[in-house]
């Protein structure tokens, strides 16, 4: 059984060799150019979710994309026959879009990436370092520069000598805290320190030091690792605290400690935390949370309080903990731990772009440069500046107007096969916006804009190698151009051939008037109002309705007294119109009078309501949206096929789609006439069956 289990693994592996090895195995042969299993492999992964995700599809579904594929190949193959590529416009944009994706992609490859990988790793652990600083600046001169590290370097000798690190750092250090930390920097982890300090940091064993001084920002630094240990991440902490000053007397510390020990013991024997604090902690805010103080990262509060809490593990209690606000109790509720890279990688891209990307990019260029032979020739600053007008912006169109075509032959850069002469500098400083507002002769104005392009220069010179470094993005680029063919090759072949006229829309339309209908549609009028008392005036209003208005009569005889009679007034009624004018607060219909033009009867409860109601009956209202609504029905249309004029610019976009369609079809079965094409079925089933592959792109 062994055996032959044996002699079928290597039949298959054999196979599977003999498919996918140098003359390989192919899924489609256009005219004699083939599709290869690893071609094939890698588009099909690339559309769908990756390698292991397309590894698991189908046959039926890698047949169905391979005649997508298909088609897409054999409209590139027509455009290249018809010499699109050589078009000088296409040429252009293949290399602006080139040069934009080329350094972004370079930076990203070579200085991004790796550099959140590390920074990942270096984040699993946490470092505990010590250092001796010889204090400098960047403006330091070269003499104070060189003492400070002659001083690191009497200093490092000394280490040798076995001189203890934590006295040297006392007598030499010039950073200020050696006064009470002898130089001990605590526990910290990636992205703390500047990126000279972590590197040689990240770079010793436990108990190491540098041998030679390490230049920051600062100064000279010497270091020694005291600890490296696995980073826990944020831990989830509470506490209970009693305030003490720091000139507290022993009696009140004694007070303060014996409360928090009763405390402690009375918790240890089932109390509950959370209570104690509320009622005990002088910290009233995270007392009134139970005393839980949430989640904290390593060196994000004091050093005592630091190390308890990092000492315990979760659901530990410490015993007393002091600091300079006073006594604690600590507990440590849970552990959140360091995430996995993937949940990560966006937070480490943020702190790297902040932290150490301008340091590892400066020192991306200076290796360049040295690859490249990079010059510059400075002398060209004060030659240019003796003759231009050096008040002028290199914004200004005439700056330059007064060098000679000689002048401007002058070598500025080397670099690989290139010279960039003074006019073609020129030039470049007119095409960025950066410095079109920079006065020419200002101090270190042009020498900044000199740096800066050469800068630019030999990174754009580096990004063009990319194709032989990296082959995704020579596939990158390739995917682009037969992109930018594809569309031509569609544009000629297919919608410029799209003729809309009106007698070819009114055919479509003619024959598909079925597809080009309205539902049941209504149109009314509405008076909307708030409340139901104004409803009812609105009634009044429309059916009109009588005053009683008391009038004075004669007195009759001699009698003096005024003698009233009730005289009956009638108000006539207004139209629904004028009452929804008075009346409708639906200020998005005012401009309308409260007219809805035709909607479909399913639209809302007003239309259905106007379905179904007679045409006279405008006098009952009902409530509709926190408030009440009169609608009168302006007109029923019922369900119909649209008219051409209705329907237009449907059956335009249809008509479009379709012919569209049609010529596309016609043009591809013209394709496989001119190309013939065979498809190979069992090249088909054999990929993704490669375990080698597959490693390979999951790590691309």
């Amino acid at each position: 059984m062994r055996l032959n289990r044996f002699f079928r693994i290597v039949i298959t592996a054999s196979f599977t060799i003999g498919m996918t090895g140098c003359g390989g195995a192919y899924v489609a042969d256009i005219a004699g150019d083939k599709i290869t299993v690893e071609e094939f492999e890698q588009v099909y992964a690339k559309n769908n979710g990756g390698w292991e995700a397309a590894s698991k599809t189908s046959v039926d579904d890698k047949q169905k994309f391979l005649d997508l594929y298909v088609k897409f190949r054999l409209k590139v193959k027509e455009a290249y026959a018809k010499g699109y590529d050589k078009d000088p416009e296409l040429r252009r944009e293949l290399a602006d879009y080139r040069k934009n994706l080329a350094v972004s992609y370079m930076l990203e490859q070579e200085i991004t990436k790796p550099a959140l990988e590390q920074m990942y790793q270096r984040k699993l652990k946490e470092i505990r370092a010590s250092h001796i600083m010889f204090r400098l600046s960047e403006a330091s001169s070269p003499e104070d520069t060189a003492k400070a590290y002659a001083k690191a370097l009497a200093v490092i000798d000394s280490l040798k000598k076995g001189v203890p690190f934590e006295s040297l750092a006392s007598n030499n250090s010039e950073d200020p805290s050696v006064q009470y930390n002898k130089g001990d920097l605590y526990y910290f982890s990636v992205g703390a320190m500047v990126p000279q300090f972590e590197d040689a940091v990240y770079s010793l064993k436990v108990g190491e030091y540098s041998q030679l001084p390490v230049r920051t920002q600062f100064g000279y630094h010497i270091l020694k690792v005291a600890d490296i240990q696995s980073n826990q991440g944020s831990v989830r902490v509470g506490h209970i605290m009693k305030r003490l000053s720091p000139d507290a007397s022993a009696e009140d510390s004694t007070k303060a400690a014996n409360e928090l020990l009763a405390m402690r013991d009375s918790i240890l024997k089932g109390g509950d935390f959370a209570e104690f604090a509320r009622t005990g902690s002088d910290d009233t805010f995270s007392g009134q949370r139970g005393g839980d103080l949430g989640f904290i990262e390593r060196g994000r509060t004091v050093r005592e309080f630091d190390e308890a809490m990092y000492a315990l593990k979760d659901g530990e209690l410490s015993g007393i903990v002091k600091t300079q606000f006073g006594l604690h109790l600590v507990k440590r509720f849970e552990t959140q731990g360091i995430k996995p890279y993937k949940e990560l990688e966006q937070q480490l891209k943020t702190q790297y772009q902040s932290y150490r990307f301008q340091y590892d990019y400066d020192r991306m260029i200076d290796k360049i440069k040295k690859m490249y032979a990079f010059t510059a020739n400075d002398g060209v600053i004060p030659f240019v500046l003796g003759i231009v007008d050096s008040a002028k912006t290199f914004g200004d169109a005439t700056w330059d107007s007064v060098l000679a075509p000689a002048h401007k032959q002058q070598v500025v850069f080397t670099y690989g096969n290139q010279n960039v002469t003074l006019g073609d500098f020129i030039s470049l400083t007119r095409m960025n916006p950066e410095f079109q507002t920079m006065i020419v002769g200002y101090t270190g104005s042009f020498a900044t804009v000199l740096k800066k392009i050469g800068i630019n220069l030999v990174a754009e010179y580096h990004a063009q190698q990319l194709e032989n470094k990296f082959p995704d993005f020579a596939r990158t680029m390739k995917e682009y151009e037969e992109g930018i063919l594809l569309f031509k090759a569609e544009q000629e072949h297919v919608w410029n051939n799209v003729v809309l006229s009106d007698s070819s829309l009114r055919l479509y339309h003619a024959r598909h008037s079925a597809n080009y209908k309205w539902p049941d549609r209504v149109s009314f009028q509405e008076i909307f109002v708030p409340t139901d008392s104004i409803a009812k005036l609105v009634q009044k209003a429309i059916t009109g309705y009588t005053i009683d208005s008391l009038v004075t009569q004669k007195p009759k005889g001699r009698s003096k007294k005024l003698v009233y009679d009730t005289l009956k007034i009638a108000v006539a009624p207004i139209s629904f119109d004028s009452a929804a004018v008075v009346y409708s607060k639906r200020s998005n219909l005012t401009e309308q009078h409260g007219v809805w033009n035709l909607q479909p009867v399913t639209t809302n409860a007003l239309t259905q309501r106007a379905w179904i109601i007679e045409t006279k009956d405008s006098l009952t209202y009902s409530p509709y949206e926190s408030g009440f609504s009169f609608i009168k029905v302006l007109q029923k249309d019922p369900a119909r096929e649209k008219t051409f004029e209705e329907a237009q610019s449907e059956v335009s976009g249809a008509f479009q789609e379709y012919e569209t369609k049609r010529l596309g079809d016609e043009w591809y079965e013209s394709l496989k006439k001119k190309y013939p094409v065979t498809l190979n079925g069992e090249g088909l089933k054999v990929t993704f069956s490669a375990p080698a592959a597959s490693a390979a792109h999951q790590s691309q």
